[in-house]
């Protein structure tokens, strides 16, 4: 008798339309295969009414996209009749001070499905702005977090679009935030009404007008800015540009570079929060130009625009006169300092400079000299925010551990673009070893709180070391870039065990130093195969560091005039900055 061929597993092929519209995984409910986790969440009716497309599918997702507005009336049916609805004559009318001068904008109320998600998440919404407060707002301090809160508590996020827009990406960070393990002190249980990130991120899309000329209130800008991190948090490099790029084009539409530009009826906590909002997103501009090699969309002497002065509270260390926002307003000096130099270094390197060779039009300022007045600014800082305390999960103390590491991990970028093009191996590797010793130092609650960014910020150290393996080595230089690559492998490594878009890029590090160990060893025996093999397992950059050096290759003090040698390319064919871009999206049916 013929065996019985095994049934397959079947799963759902089709996303219902309220999941499909948005881009978002499509779960079946247990007990009920006829609707999916995030209609029976949200209450409302799971449709599968969409036209399936035959053809090239690539064709069909993309007119698939192009058809969901015309889907949407049939998807959000709100069946929580007892709760307000809310009117077209009550939200369609938004009265803003553009340039000093009122208009009525036209703005589209809130679907009755995002309505209904605006309701029933009020409480997962109030943990998440904790969540912001606590691991965000010290770097990006977007909101007076007490004031939000209240406001959402009033479900006014429910009945103003640009609010809700900018609460939701708010929510979607500190949710990818907390899922990459950012409450290193206070980790929070999941509450089963909790929900993704990538759910938030959609809701907060979706509030955006559709033309940019549309959004003339202020939370429309802040909405950009988060969505902007929160792309970030997910490797998503390309949506982190297209919505930092739409930020400055609301900022250049309102000619909001400048104060009096602004609007007039914002309160005074309200203007500080947007001064905060401006520098904020001016340093991630300058930040992500140095990382990517982009564009500077703006340039600090362009702006008209006070630092704030204080925010919330003005929290203050017991015993210390200074509040938290000086130090923060010193890593804002720092970037503006480095948008000159990153300028100065471009310029003097870039063949396309008309006046590459007109000294009296060329900043040739040597970058050490910047570097220089850094450090004497630096001496002027009051200690609290030049000694790293511990974290403790009271965020009015780790607020002022958030300024010392911001700023020690701002002077290390800092360092990196103040080598000139022709530094020579040496100084590359001073310079590295100082940048890992930093990082190294500060606790890491801190560094898991800055999350992604830091990996990238990493990667320019990788990026200098990578210049180092190109030029010719001894075998006393390639021991220490080896141990300068284990040492960053470790770091990476301490990150990546939470961050969900994490690549082994720690592992990848040591894999590349142990190949060329092997090499080395190889080259030095004069032998085809070597006495003795290493993995990347043997590397221990702990036991390198304390000197304690009892691997499995030679470990003999060597004479920095050894023979070099050139590392062949066959060495790093599949090897490149290993940080590839990870999508939360592409599971998506």
């Amino acid at each position: 008798m013929p065996a019985t061929r095994p049934r397959r597993l079947l799963r759902s092929s089709r996303a219902c339309n309220f999941c499909h519209k948005r881009r978002i995984k499509c779960e079946r409910v247990p007990s009920d295969a006829s609707r999916c986790k995030n209609c029976d969440d949200f209450d409302v009716a799971c449709i599968f009414d969409r036209p399936i497309r035959r053809g090239n599918p690539s064709e069909a997702h993309r007119h698939s996209l192009d058809d969901d507005d015309t889907v949407t009336g049939t998807v959000e049916t709100y069946r929580h009749d007892q709760r307000p609805s809310i009117g077209t004559d009550h939200q369609s009318i938004d009265v803003d001070l553009v340039n000093g001068v009122q208009t009525r904008t036209h703005v589209e109320p809130l679907s009755t499905a995002w309505q209904a998600v605006a309701w029933s998440t009020i409480q997962g919404i109030t943990r998440l702005l904790q969540v912001y407060h606590e691991t965000v707002y010290p770097i990006f301090p977007f909101f007076d977090c007490d004031r939000l809160a209240k406001r959402v508590e009033m479900a006014e996020h429910v009945h103003r679009r640009p609010l809700f827009a900018s609460v939701m990406a708010a929510c979607a960070l500190a949710s990818a935030r907390a899922r990459d393990g950012a409450l290193a002190i206070k980790p929070r249980a999941r509450s089963d009404g909790d929900l993704p990130s990538e759910m938030f991120f959609a809701a907060a899309h979706e509030a955006l007008p559709q033309s940019l000329l549309e959004c003339q209130s202020v939370d429309y800008l802040r909405a950009y800015a988060l969505l902007a991190l929160a792309s970030l948090q997910d490797a998503k490099i390309a949506a982190m540009n297209m919505y930092l790029g739409s930020y400055f084009t609301l900022i250049s539409i309102n000619q909001w570079h400048d104060e009096a530009r602004w609007p007039t009826d914002l309160q005074p906590t309200e203007v500080e929060d947007f001064r905060a909002l401006f520098w904020s997103i001016y340093t991630l501009d300058i930040y992500s130009s140095i990382v990517w090699d982009g564009c500077i969309h703006f340039q600090e002497s362009h702006a008209r625009v006070n630092y704030p002065t204080t925010l919330g509270n003005g929290s203050r260390i017991s015993g210390n006169d200074d509040d938290w926002i000086t130090g923060w307003n010193f890593t804002t000096d720092l970037y503006r300092i480095m948008e000159h130099d990153l300028s100065r270094l471009r310029s003097k390197s870039s063949r396309y400079n008309l006046n590459s060779g007109d000294d009296l039009l060329v900043n040739t300022v040597p970058a050490n000299t910047s570097y220089d007045k850094v450090n004497r600014m630096y001496s002027q800082l009051s200690p609290v925010f030049q000694q790293i305390r511990p974290a403790t999960g009271n965020s009015d103390h780790d607020i002022f551990g958030f300024q010392a590491a911001n700023i020690q991990a701002t002077i290390a970028l800092l360092q990196m673009i103040s080598l000139e093009d022709d530094a020579d191996m040496d100084r590359k590797c001073n310079i590295v070893s100082d940048v890992l010793s930093t990082f190294h130092r500060v606790p890491t609650p801190y560094l898991r709180a800055i999350s992604t960014p830091l990996i990238y910020h990493i990667g320019g150290i990788g990026t200098i070391l990578g210049s180092v393996l190109d030029q010719p080595l001894s075998e006393s230089s390639w021991r220490r870039v080896r141990d300068l690559l284990l040492s960053m492998a470790e770091l990476l490594e301490s990150l990546e065990a939470v961050l969900r878009c994490g690549t082994g890029a720690g592992q990848k590090l040591r894999d590349l130093a142990a190949r060329v160990e092997n090499y080395v060893q190889e080259r030095s025996s004069g032998r085809t195969q070597p006495t003795r093999r290493v993995d990347s397992d043997a590397l221990n950059s702990a036991a390198m560091f304390s000197g304690d050096n009892t691997g499995a290759w030679d470990d003999a003090s060597l004479s920095d005039f050894s023979t070099q040698f050139q590392l062949p390319g066959e060495l790093f064919e599949d090897w490149s900055w290993p940080f590839a871009t990870f999508d939360p999206y592409a599971n998506v049916v």
